[in-house]
């Protein structure tokens, strides 16, 4: 039988753990639109991406509000690229 510190010491390193997945997913995420020109903390490109985590521990990414102009240009990217996989995998 645990104590409730001990459930409590559980429930935050359960929490934690999915912080830092979250935080981890941001961190390559945001590199990912570096390499696109779109920068991570700048109002007019993409103001705001963090890690978050629910109590349970499950890992989110917070994307925050994107202006329209961005977020055209991370759909125009990944209809690009759905588009090259697919005609990839016609080839094979």
């Amino acid at each position: 039988m645990t104590t409730d510190t001990e459930a409590a010491a559980q429930q935050a390193d359960v929490f934690m753990e999915g912080k830092k997945k979250a935080d981890d997913v941001a961190f390559m995420l945001g590199q990912v639109l570096k390499l696109m020109g779109i920068d991570v903390g700048d109002p007019d490109s993409w103001p705001q991406l963090m890690g978050r985590a629910s109590l349970s521990g499950e890992p989110s990414v917070f994307l925050g509000s994107v202006p329209l102009p961005t977020a055209k240009k991370i759909a125009n990217a990944l209809v690009y690229a759905e588009s090259a996989r697919r005609s990839q995998d016609t080839q094979t």
